[in-house]
């Protein structure tokens, strides 16, 4: 008889095979809604059907497009990521390329020199690799100009928090004439590369410059061989399929509560100012309310550099202020059906109009009988869509695309990304989101849902678990978790409600509760530890919990031109713009923080309690643990308070690499001085030990962001069976300075489980500096 356990693995494995196929965020509950079961805007089945992004011919067979016209008739990126001529074709018979010509897409990723986003002229030049024959995989030489100097500013490792750090905006833009000159270097590089291993031109979908040195292309077997081969070259791997993941949540989250994030920021009205939200995703619908630029200026926030893709039918305005469409690598892979889409930025699926209306929406937009607002109703806004339909109706995207918009919106000049996507495949490695890091290093904070398969007992179901981005979970809010203290419209209308806002539940209402779908840690199978790059339990993710429940946003029209409606949605998907547009708000007020302190900042002020002490739960009706809710809900009144932050900058993430693989990381960061450090010592808000024997240290630096001197004292609640003591136990520490402590492990009791605890630091101004703690005991 087969255990109860091997078929909950193999169930698990089999989802896990599976779930790519369909899309994957949380289907609307709007009882008037006439989308379709997987949530797709009725738009899709339109029988007018949308305009012609070319020709904006309202008669033309939309379906017929990219049949017609080659991916050339979407208007070309200008900063030379986005292929313009890329059209698939087998190198030996010069034919479009077919399921028969075994040919596949690729993304290459090349440790010849670093991206723009991570090179600060520490190379003064740079020698190719050889002039032998390209068939020996040997090649011909390149070279870096003598004395090139940074396209990323350097960063000072020892600045103080309080002003050290030179803001992102500063350090990286895609038109200054030194940052163009590394690019065309690295493009050149490239082509030279995919010359060598017989790849042609128009194979190549993408050239990755900003955040990733590389290119995504189609090749045939040979040619892949050769890739895999050549010595400029750190990975090649196929391109992945991304599914999606799929107001109220303002007042709920008390974001005009006293001392909260939009007071702080001069208002609502203000709130975001000055910034730009990324959306990465299915478009957006520029017509809606929630991004009519009314009340802002024609001139764009410093150091943006960004662009709009206009059609006849779609065109940004001074808040929808960049908007580009990427879908070569989607193309190629799966084919496109255009019967219901449009080839330019303009949603045609609802679920990046949404989030762009959460992260960013303009405030008072009338909604659901309530009045909406986003997180950052002041921030500009920028979409990189994605997402496209195949032939058999499935919506995805390709990662190829996916690398491209990140790579687009770091050099474009983004503040934030927000990423409702991924793929559940435990096997990744932390080498494979580098685009990440390098844009973590550019000054940009990314926000990355954390998926939608819920808690299987037993097994990890968590995507993007990589310690440079926020990781954001679902709660449920309201129904049965934290409601306004006084609201004058029903649950439905006041979905949005801007003007009786509170922080706290009423009396006797529990707490949030973590939704039943919303993934979760650790990675328990196959137990693959720390090696070779690999996920490790010792990063404890998701970080952070936000409204995902039930919740109403933006929502596309029927046709161009329509002012759009709204809707109601559910998922991880919608808890990661709020946490987006709270990043937003953080950066906004403290432009020199890194992006680890504004995660530090969300995280250790996160909350794990209702009023009277009540837990928050997760599936089941178990006590949530950090592995479902990471430091618990988040909480916007303490987050630019938190007395201290956990930083983390370029050294601290190499080492934590160079602790996992050191010949791969340096490979990816040449010329660095690397360190090889166990994950667990990267210096983040949360600690993970995953395999506990007898006494185990781990050590942490904290920053004073303070304006005064305070006199801090840990408060520690002890993990079952683990013996906890700091030290220093107490320090006083100045404005703007650090303090490393060391907290030791030792275990008095086995077990088969995780045991969780938690370290708080708290001085006597209010400040209560919280990191949950996650120890599996395993041997005395």
């Amino acid at each position: 008889m087969v255990s109860a356990k091997r078929l909950l693995l193999f169930l698990w494995l089999l989802a896990a095979t599976c779930q790519c196929l369909s899309l994957r965020h949380i289907p609307p509950h709007d009882p008037e809604a006439t989308a379709a079961d997987d949530g797709v805007s009725s738009l899709a089945t339109n029988v007018d059907g949308p305009l012609d992004s070319t020709t904006g011919d309202d008669s033309a067979s939309n379906a017929d497009v990219l049949a017609e016209n080659p991916p050339t008739a979407v208007p070309v990126n200008p900063d030379g990521i986005s292929n313009p001529n890329f059209f698939p074709v087998s190198s030996e018979s010069g034919s479009a390329t077919s399921s028969s010509d075994s040919t596949a897409l690729y993304i290459v990723r090349l440790h010849s020199a670093l991206p723009l986003a991570a090179y600060r002229g520490a190379v003064a030049s740079f020698s190719g690799w050889g002039d032998d024959d390209a068939d020996d995989d040997t090649h011909g030489g390149t070279s870096v100009p003598a004395g090139l100097a940074a396209t990323a500013e350097a960063v000072d490792e020892e600045a103080t928090a309080l002003g050290g750090r030179v803001p992102r905006r500063a350090r990286l833009c895609a038109d200054n004439p030194q940052v163009a000159a590394y690019a065309q270097m690295l493009e050149s590089q490239q082509t030279q590369i995919a010359s060598e291993v017989g790849v042609a031109s128009t194979n190549v979908a993408y050239s990755y410059k900003y955040s990733t040195n590389g290119f995504a292309a189609v090749l045939t077997a040979d040619q892949l061989r050769r890739v895999k081969r050549h010595p400029a070259v750190a990975s090649v791997r196929a391109s992945a399929r991304k599914q999606l993941f799929t107001t109220d949540s303002p007042a709920f989250l008390g974001m005009n509560s006293a001392g909260s994030l939009w007071p702080a920021n001069g208002g609502q009205a203000k709130a975001g100012e000055g910034m730009v939200i990324g959306i990465v995703d299915t478009g957006i619908w520029p017509e809606h309310p929630s991004f009519s630029d009314a009340g802002f200026s024609s001139s764009r926030p410093a150091g943006w550099s960004g662009k709009c893709e206009t059609t006849k039918e779609f065109k940004c305005n001074n808040k929808l202020i960049g908007a580009r469409a990427f879908y070569q690598g989607f193309k190629s892979a799966n084919g496109m059906n255009l019967a219901g889409d449009w080839l330019s930025p303009r949603d045609a699926n609802g679920h990046g109009t949404w989030c762009a209306g959460a992260a960013a929406g303009n405030r008072g937009v009338p909604m659901a009988g309530g009045k909406a607002s986003g997180m950052a109703p002041a921030a500009r806004l920028a979409m990189y869509k994605v997402f496209w339909m195949n032939k058999d109706g499935d919506t995805f995207a390709d990662e190829s695309d996916i690398i491209a918009a990140v790579n687009q919106a770091v050099a474009d000049g983004v503040d934030v990304i927000s990423l409702s996507l991924g793929g559940v495949n435990p096997m990744d490695t932390y080498f494979d989101d580098i685009a990440f890091l390098n844009a973590n290093l550019a000054g940009v904070f990314v926000a990355f849902a954390a998926g939608n398969d819920g808690p299987p007992q037993g097994f990890r179901t968590l995507d993007n678990y990589a310690p440079f981005y926020l990781t954001v979970g679902a709660s449920s809010i309201a129904r049965g978790g934290l409601t306004l203290a006084s609201s004058p419209k029903s649950s439905r209308a006041a979905a949005a409600n801007e003007t009786s806002v509170s922080a706290l539940p009423s009396a006797g209402d529990s707490a949030p509760a973590v939704t039943d779908f919303s993934s979760t840690g650790p990675l328990v199978f196959p137990d693959i530890g720390t090696g070779n790059g690999l996920a490790t339990d010792s990063i404890l993710k998701p970080d952070i919990i936000g409204p995902g429940l039930d919740l109403f946003a933006a929502w596309p029209g029927k046709r161009v031109g329509d002012k759009g409606t709204d809707a109601q949605l559910s998922g991880t998907s919608m808890a990661t713009p709020h946490l987006a547009g709270i990043a937003a708000l953080i950066m906004q007020k403290y432009p020199s923080w890194s992006p680890a302190q504004v995660m530090s900042a969300i995280m250790t002020t996160a909350t794990t309690k209702g009023v009277g002490g009540a837990a928050i739960t997760a599936a089941f009706g178990k006590t949530a643990t950090p592995w479902d809710m990471g430091a618990g809900h988040v909480f916007p009144p303490k987050v630019l308070d938190p007395g201290l932050t956990y930083d983390a900058r370029k050294s601290a993430y190499l080492n934590f690499l160079a602790g996992l693989d050191m010949e791969r990381t340096q490979q990816e960061y040449p010329n660095e001085n690397l360190k090889s450090v166990p994950p667990r010592e990267l210096n983040r808000p949360t600690i993970s030990i995953t395999s506990l024997k007898g006494t185990l240290t781990v050590t942490r630096t904290v920053t004073n962001v303070a304006d005064s001197a305070s006199t801090y004292s840990a408060k520690i609640q002890k993990p079952n069976g683990v013996e906890v003591t700091v030290k220093p136990s107490s320090f006083t520490v100045s404005p703007g300075k650090k303090v490393t402590f060391v907290v030791t492990f030792k275990v008095t009791k086995t077990s088969k489980s995780f045991q969780f605890g938690s370290l708080t630091w708290v001085d006597d101004k209010g400040h209560s500096v919280r990191s949950a703690i996650a120890v599996k005991p395993v041997q005395k």
